[in-house]
């Protein structure tokens, strides 16, 4: 036995902490630090650009043989795409239940497919890009800008932003540095369309000049005897000089016409802009900095920090370089705020042992606490757990359940050495009486955590470093106390119990509250029924209260960020939003409680928390603001008021204003999903359903996947006209795009960067619908060498605005409209789900045949979790039956622990509605948790019945005796559990405290139901004839006792 090898040795004994001590500091020292766990990411996101197309044929040429074949990979459990004018956008979610190694492999296999589909894609449409890291954890996010009173121009801020992204990535342990709203720059040849009409010149032409012009393919190498050469052909382009000077034709009297004939070359940032970046009002580019996984954050924050410091120095005038967001500064507020509730939930447990047992057993505790916190924390090292919010508060979840076996094991050896045995006795006795009803509490509290520890996919990865904090807390515990703990009690505990007795030297002892006690359990003896059914009132009650409580998924958080999704119509442009942008930043800029703003217009901005997805990317009409706050108290009541003001003051924009929330990302709180096969219909019955969920008092906005699209312009092209011009409606189509978009001929090489060389049309020639139809497309008459006057695109046809076609959306094949409802901050997503559920009920919208719809948003997210917690409950159920049937080998007392167990489950609802807490998922599973806890009263008391004779033999003052007997350490448990908890209940925060109370509460509640249970229900159980069916008062003196062996 290795306590009586620790107790004859005192040499191991120092030997076996001082190495837990130094492995666990060490372990400590390496681990990764961050604010919150990381998500595996088990979405991807495929774009493809076909420029011009409508989004009906995107659908059938790009989006259906892309999901098609996406669809075929057997790990794929959802393939939904959206077919836009001109673009493609599709989202894969692969199987959240899949290991994480093989997750790598799914996204090679899957990125092959999409090339391979790529290949196939028609004449026009770009390469699709994959893009598997749409969940990105940046440490930092740096914008660069204008300093105050300077103003730079896009390429300075394009030269500068490359420049830092280039310094940033040299920093030790930086993953990746990824830029947004970046500038981007080109060689513009802006041609004049009334030359280029005169002699008969399309942009495609001056285009291939251009290209042909540029030299970059290599002529070979000559070689010889004894030499090697390689030769090149001059003719790059080194200078706009060398732009201009190509010769676009030459004409039969011999002169050329060169492209400084035809317009102006210039460098320009390229137009109509992809994205742009605002920071306080200024034009900016947002820089995402990536730490290495595995990383401390604080460590590497500090050395970015001073990366930042020294580059401010060198950085030329006119240059801002700020921080927009630090994640190391709110993983050091959280782990603080954490550690802070440890540390007075440890000086909770201690006071309460101080009192009830005495300082040396508090002494005891106190030494077995930091042991077996450290030697949980090599656990974690070893398994790759970070030290984050999650795993921090798994320890102190576990804090007031660590301590059970320590208490039960001290105050075991303390009552024998109270009646005489010596310290080694003491301690072997206690050891051999307690190992097995230690394990099994042990086992049973550790079984009531594995929902959590098998939790998949995002949530399992947010929750699941709790669970395997408590797990490794738990099973260090155990070890400790049949190892350690009886060792340090044997040694400190004699001399204590040799002095005068003193309250703080063997614990508090009222006889008036003892007799009292010991008064209620002989009447619930002398009527057992009664007190039964007594007993039974608060889970009763409890059970009932499950309908007051109001469900939730995961509650918001307090901190000082928000953002702000601005939509605009979809026929809006860039310039359109930026003007908007521009006026919503001025006002949030106003309000006193922001400290600074930061805009992503066109894309999606760095995410700032762990569960924002990048999922927007070329969108002209949307745009993103992160918001920081001055007070994190204050940003849900600041959110409410923006939203309102928001609407009045922009009511042509859709400007929703969000907080932070825990958990799983989701789209939107509400969403209605319609199935059906026509686009049509589904956009009616869209908007029907839309009106409906915008009725409700709480939903801000509402918006439609299928939103109406933007009118197009129509060319009716005359083919006879087409004939007489000699051009056929591919030229026609390519001279349009060339005119519109331009066409690239070459690139200009400026150090590093490639900057390419862009003909196009001076602006100003297309920037309304009647501009477009005085397009001139040059023609030529049966002889080439003669010039005829280009035709305009009015004389080949008719043009007219017609409606396009919206966005067409599928999900794994079917088409589908999705509803989606914003609801106001507070207001929790299921109350309002009910209301619109109810509504749908008693005011249904038909459906014709073939069409459908179903919730999604935060209901569906929910009922999966729910769904995921509750799958190895059976399993578990059956390995808890087994741990305390294997326990008291008797089916009957198993039966009360089980019972003492459903009980449980009623008492932590009741202490939820007592406090009125709503029941999420973190109440749910402190509701699941508090069962195994709950259960190790019932353990003590059962297992104190079993091996006394006057119990078993059902003598009603035995087994008072036994449950008074174990009544100290039980309550002492149950009171350092609840003070182990209490922080986290006090904390204030919306998330913590519906977990800890549920548990907290749980075991408080059964503590006091199981002393007026258990002994009750054993000697109902035990002894059924003598209360059961007792013809007489004296009955129970004639019924002849029955063994434990019988009984079972």
């Amino acid at each position: 036995m290795i306590a009586k090898l620790l107790q004859a040795n005192g040499r191991y004994l120092a030997l076996a902490i001082l190495s837990i001590v130094v492995i666990g500091y060490t372990s400590v020292n390496s681990m990764a630090r961050k604010e919150d766990p990381t998500i595996t990411p088990f979405f991807a996101k495929v774009q493809t650009v076909f420029p011009g197309a409508s989004p009906a044929r995107v659908e059938a040429l790009v989006t259906k043989p892309m999901v098609d074949a996406l669809r075929e990979e057997p790990d794929v459990k959802e393939v939904s795409g959206t077919s836009a004018s001109g673009v493609s956008l599709i989202f894969i979610e692969v199987d959240y239940r899949l290991p994480a190694e093989r997750l790598g492999q799914i996204w090679s296999e899957l990125r092959d497919r999409v090339d391979e589909v790529g290949n196939t894609l028609p004449a026009g449409a770009l390469a699709p890009d994959f893009d598997d890291e749409i969940w990105t954890e940046f440490v930092k996010i740096v914008s660069i800008t204008s300093a105050e009173g300077r103003t730079l121009s896009p390429a300075q801020l394009r030269r500068q932003a490359l420049l830092f992204a280039d310094a940033a990535r040299d920093v030790p342990l930086t993953r990746r540095v990824k830029l947004y709203g970046l500038p981007l720059e080109e060689v513009r040849v802006a041609l004049d369309e009334t030359r280029l009409s005169m002699l008969g010149i399309s942009v495609d032409e001056v285009a291939t000049a251009l290209s042909q012009a540029d030299a970059r393919t290599p002529a070979g190498r000559l070689t010889g005897a004894g030499s090697a050469l390689t030769v090149e052909l001059t003719g790059e382009f080194r200078d706009l000089e060398s732009v201009r000077d190509v010769i676009v034709r030459g004409l039969p009297d011999g002169r050329s016409i060169r492209v400084s004939d035809l317009g102006e070359v210039l460098k320009s940032e390229v137009t109509p802009l992809e994205s742009l970046s605002l920071s306080n009002g200024q034009r900016s580019v947002l820089i995402g900095v990536e730490m290495q996984k595995g990383y401390q954050v604080d460590r590497y924050s500090t050395r970015f920090d001073q990366f930042l410091t020294d580059y401010r120095e060198t950085a030329p005038e006119g240059v801002a370089i700020e921080v927009s967001f630090d994640q190391s500064g709110y993983t050091t507020e959280r782990l603080q705020s954490v550690g802070k509730s440890l540390l007075i939930g440890i000086t909770l447990v201690l006071a309460v042992l101080l009192i009830t047992l005495g300082w040396r057993a508090a002494m005891v505790v106190a030494v077995i606490l930091p042991l077996c916190t450290l030697m949980s924390m090599v656990v974690l090292y070893y398994l790759e757990i970070p030290i984050q919010q999650m795993s921090v508060t798994g320890l102190v979840v576990a804090l007031g359940l660590l301590v059970d076996g320590s208490i039960v094991m001290t105050d075991e050896i303390r009552k024998r050495l109270i009646a005489g045995s010596s310290p080694l006795d003491a301690m072997n006795a206690a050891v051999s009486r307690m190992r097995i009803p230690l394990l099994s509490s042990t086992l049973t509290t550790v079984l009531s955590f594995m929902p959590l520890l098998m939790l998949p996919g995002a949530a399992g990865d947010f929750l699941g470093s709790i669970a395997i904090a408590v797990v490794s807390m738990l099973v260090s515990s155990f070890i400790l106390a049949i190892a350690v703990t009886p060792v340090l009690a044997a040694r400190w505990l004699p001399v204590g119990i040799e002095l005068e007795h003193r309250w703080w030297r063997s614990g508090a002892n009222s006889a008036a509250i003892s007799r009292r006690f010991k008064d209620t359990l002989n009447w619930s003896m002398r009527y057992p029924l009664g007190a039964f059914a007594l007993a039974m009132t608060l889970p009763v009650v409890g059970f009932l209260s499950l309908d007051t409580l109001t469900l939730q998924f995961f509650p918001g958080t307090d901190r000082d960020q928000l953002y702000l999704d601005v939509k605009l119509p979809e026929s809006a442009a860039i310039e359109d939003s930026m003007a908007l942008v521009q006026a919503v930043d001025r006002q949030l800029r106003n309000e006193p409680l922001i400290s600074r703003v930061d805009w992503s217009i066109g894309e999606s901005p760095p995410e700032f928390y762990y569960n924002l997805r990048a999922n927007v990317k070329g969108v002209p009409g949307w745009s993103r603001a992160l918001v920081l706050t001055t007070d994190e108290k204050q940003t849900d009541a600041l959110t409410r008021r923006l939203q309102v003001e928001m609407d009045r003051a922009f009511p042509h924009a859709q400007i929703i204003v969000r907080g932070i929330d825990q958990g799983p990302p989701v789209d939107a709180p509400l969403e209605i999903r319609l199935f059906g096969p026509s686009a049509t219909l589904l956009k009616s019955l869209g908007e029907t359903f839309r009106q409906r969920m915008a009725a409700l008092p709480d939903v801000t906005h509402t918006k439609l996947s299928m939103a109406p699209a933007p009118p197009k312009v129509m060319f009716d092209l005359d083919e006879a006209a087409l004939k007489r011009a000699g051009l056929s409606r591919a030229e026609v189509a390519r001279g349009i795009q060339s005119a519109l978009s331009g066409s690239v001929g070459g690139e200009l090489l400026e150090s590093t960067e490639r900057l390419p060389v862009r003909a196009i049309l001076e602006r100003q020639h297309w920037d309304t619908t009647d501009d477009l139809t005085n397009i001139r497309l040059p023609v030529r008459a049966v002889s080439r060498d003669s010039l005829i006057p280009a035709i305009p695109l009015s004389a080949l046809g008719n043009v007219a605005l017609v409606p396009d076609d919206s966005p067409i959306s599928r999900r794994n094949g079917e088409r589908i409209n999705e509803v989606h409802g914003y609801l106001r901050r507070g207001v929790l997503p299921e109350e309002a789900l009910k209301m619109l559920a109810a509504d749908l009920e008693a005011n249904p919208i038909p459906l014709p045949s073939g069409y459908r719809y179903e919730f999604g948003g935060d209901a569906e997210e929910r009922s999966e979790l729910v769904s995921d917690l509750l799958a190895p409950l059976g399993m578990i159920i059956a390995a808890m039956l087994a741990t305390i049937l294997l326990t008291f080998n008797s089916w009957r007392l198993t039966a009360i622990a089980f019972w003492v167990t459903g009980c449980s489950f009623g008492l932590s609802l009741l202490a939820l509605a007592v406090f009125q807490y709503p029941l999420g998922i973190q109440a749910l599973i402190g509701v699941i948790g508090s069962v195994g806890v709950s259960i190790n009263a019932a353990i003590i008391i059962l297992s104190g019945l079993r091996l006394n004779d006057g119990a078993v033999a059902g003598d009603p003052e035995a087994i008072v005796d036994v449950v008074m007997d174990a009544s100290r350490h039980i309550v002492s448990t149950t009171v350092t559990t609840f003070g182990g908890f209490l922080p986290l209940i006090l904390e204030g925060s919306q998330f913590w405290p519906p977990f800890a109370m549920a548990i907290a509460g749980g075991v408080l509640l059964s503590t006091v139901v199981s002393f007026y249970l258990v002994p009750p229900l054993y000697t109902l159980l035990m002894h059924p004839r003598r209360h059961l069916f007792a013809d007489g008062p004296n009955n129970s003196n004639t019924t002849p006792a029955v063994t434990l062996r019988e009984a079972a």
